[in-house]
């Protein structure tokens, strides 16, 4: 048997030869899996001239994409529609596609998700109030997260750095059902883990996200399946028991048969390699079984509601169901009217709880699902006429819904999972890509990947954009939400008398003037009083001063007269934002003093969110230092 792939290449290098090109007189490729990224290798292998044959231990194609009766029972949403490979796909298959802004996940939607609390939707103050919490304490545990990397420290649990910010947080007891339905949809019901399993270090470490807002495919997802799968040599219902990859060739071994070629792409599901229900021989290495182990494979269940006409809110998209038992019941319902016209309602359940759903009885979840509608809608909800729930975790081919970053883990994992062993057994799927695991697109994109491994044909790889990272994406919401939340509290006088005090300022005097718009609306206007002490020094350094009217002396430690007095127009304080540590010296006011303040936390993400003025500043330090370089009085 010829042997293929001799000098395999990393994909980073792939996109810059074709030393596979003609390299072969036979090219004959085994994929394991028809779901979504073994159909995207295969075609591609076709298409450069492979011979390839796909394995499908169901009697369908499409893996975890299911759809029945136009309703997605398995993937559902492109996250991210605008620049996503998969947008593109259905674009040029001329699959219709819907765009609903995102669902109830943190990228997005919030504009389309009613919260709703003991059978009555939140007013808007009420919802405002919710994300604007949530919002604060995503801040901070962001910021222990950072505090984490520094230190070397070892990983915790997204549930651990939540209950740290809390231990000193007195929220009343609705405000905490707030927090934790809120940590409950990012955790369990967005990456199907659970706060106790999410790696705060690596929950979302280098993910990308495209454009914003979702989509859905009108007829399904399972018709792009489908149009990927059209031509190609699928077997079905071939059970893979053993792969086999000596120095020459592969073999493949099923329930009913063996089959042979020069390479293998396995693109089994994370949750099936975990089972360890497929032999490699030779065994895969160390650090492949490692990142296997080590990463988890989520649960998400579904469970849908047919009824004989929508009794809901028929425009709304997704509700959200604050409820005190959280734990036990759905965090987001998805109606299906909105999008298809169905008199569908789709709970949204995942992690533990959702495993256990799972295995209950009819009966069970009958009388399960008709509390959550009454909590939700009130009590004349009506019964549903019939009930389906997905039950992926129990599937053997698939073992779970798709991949998160474990505590312990990292995307490194991923890499290593992703990893070619040798020349010619590759793996592809979405638990194997670093920057867009869990997903669709991540699937689409793996395919691909090897498949270009194999050819060396960089043009099968899709075309790269610019895209947002998401923890970056995340942040900076949150700060336009806290932007607009105090922007209207600050009438245009104020917000202009801040403007031109920082315009006067050495430090922002640079910055351009739409931008300093913005930060003087971030800023929070304090009143001191004739010997007020406006911070100690061995304090925190968590904010800046700009001195609105008045002026400030500034005692360093131990001294009893002033060193400096600041005034009006004066920027103060210390590296807070940069260094771990206290203030310097004791400001204290002398006279009547008007500041403003601004905490580091959303003073960094103006900064991220408007470039032209982190340049600006600096410019301004660069330009400083330069100066105190070439000053003759300098003592260095």
């Amino acid at each position: 048997m010829p042997s293929i792939g001799r000098n395999l290449l990393p994909i980073e290098e792939i996109v810059t030869t074709d030393v596979y090109h003609d390299m072969f007189k036979t090219r004959t490729v085994i994929v394991v899996g028809a779901g979504l990224s073994g159909l995207a290798a295969a075609r591609s292998l076709v298409n450069a001239g492979f011979e390839v044959v796909v394995l499908e231990a169901r009697n369908r194609l499409g893996g975890r994409v299911f759809t029945e009766g136009a309703i997605d029972l398995g993937a559902h949403w492109i996250h991210g529609t605008e620049g996503n490979p998969v947008t593109n796909l259905a674009r040029e298959f001329g699959l219709p596609t819907l765009f609903v802004g995102g669902d109830s996940s943190y990228t997005g939607g919030w504009e389309h998700l009613q919260l709703r609390l003991r059978g009555r939707p939140l007013t808007p103050e009420e919802k405002e109030a919710s994300i604007i919490l949530i919002d604060d304490i995503r801040d901070r545990v962001d910021a222990m997260r950072r505090e984490i990397e520094l230190s070397g420290a070892p990983d915790i649990s997204l549930e651990q750095a939540v209950d740290r910010v809390l231990s000193d947080r007195d929220l009343s007891p609705e405000m905490k059902t707030h927090v934790t339905w809120h940590l409950t949809v990012l955790s369990r019901d967005d990456w199907a883990a659970g706060a106790n399993n999410l790696s705060l270090l690596g929950w979302d470490d280098g993910y990308e996200v495209y454009g914003y807002g979702d989509s859905i495919f009108v007829d399904g997802a399972s018709a792009l399946i489908h149009r990927l799968g059209e031509g190609l040599n699928v077997r079905l219902n071939q059970v893979v028991k053993r792969i086999e990859h000596p120095a020459t060739g592969v073999r493949v071994t099923t329930e009913d048969g063996v089959f042979e070629a020069d390479a293998v792409i396995v693109t089994l599901p994370l949750g099936v390699l975990k089972s360890g229900s497929v032999q490699f021989d030779p065994p895969l290495p160390s650090e492949k079984c490692r990142a296997i182990d080590r990463l988890g494979m989520g649960a998400m269940t579904k469970v849908v509601l047919f009824f004989e006409r929508p009794f809901w809110p028929i425009n709304q998209y997704v509700f959200g169901h604050l409820s005190t038992e959280i734990e036990k019941t759905p965090t987001s319902i998805i109606n299906l009217w909105k999008t298809h016209r169905l008199p569908v309602l789709v709970m949204l359940i995942g992690g533990e709880e959702g495993r256990q759903i799972e295995q209950w009885p009819a009966d069970r979840v009958d009388r399960w699902a008709q509390g959550v509608l009454q909590k939700v809608f009130g009590p004349e909800a009506p019964a549903p006429l019939r009930i389906s729930v997905t039950q992926w975790d129990s599937d053997p081919f698939s073992r779970g819904s798709y991949s998160y970053i474990a505590v312990g883990s990292t995307p490194a994992d991923i890499d290593a999972l992703g990893a070619p062993v040798g020349d010619r057994l590759l793996f592809a799927g979405e638990a194997t890509v670093r920057a867009h695991w869990a997903c669709l697109h991540s699937a689409y994109v793996s395919g691909l990947r090897e498949a270009a491994r194999l050819t060396g044909d960089s043009s099968i790889l899709p075309s790269r954009y610019f895209t947002e990272n998401r923890r970056w994406r995340d942040m900076l919401q949150r700060a336009n939400r806290f932007f607009n939340l105090v922007g209207k509290k600050i009438d245009p006088a104020e917000t202009q008398s801040r403007v031109d005090v920082l315009a006067r300022s050495s430090v922002f005097g640079n910055v351009p003037p739409n931008d300093l718009k913005v930060l003087a609306m971030m800023f929070e206007r304090k009143e001191l009083a004739d010997g007020e002490i406006l911070c100690q020094a061995g304090d925190q350094a968590s904010c800046i001063f700009a001195i609105l009217s008045g002026e400030v002396d500034v005692y360093l430690p131990g001294a009893v007269e002033s060193a400096v007095r600041r005034t009006v127009g004066d920027i103060v304080g210390d590296y807070g934002m940069f260094l771990p540590g206290g203030r310097s010296a004791t400001m204290r006011a002398a006279g009547p003093t008007s500041v403003l303040t601004l905490d580091y936390e959303h003073f960094k993400r103006f900064l991220l969110a408007f470039p032209e003025s982190m340049l600006a500043l600096y410019k301004m330090c660069v330009n400083r230092l330069h100066a105190k370089q070439r000053s003759p009085t300098r003592h260095d």
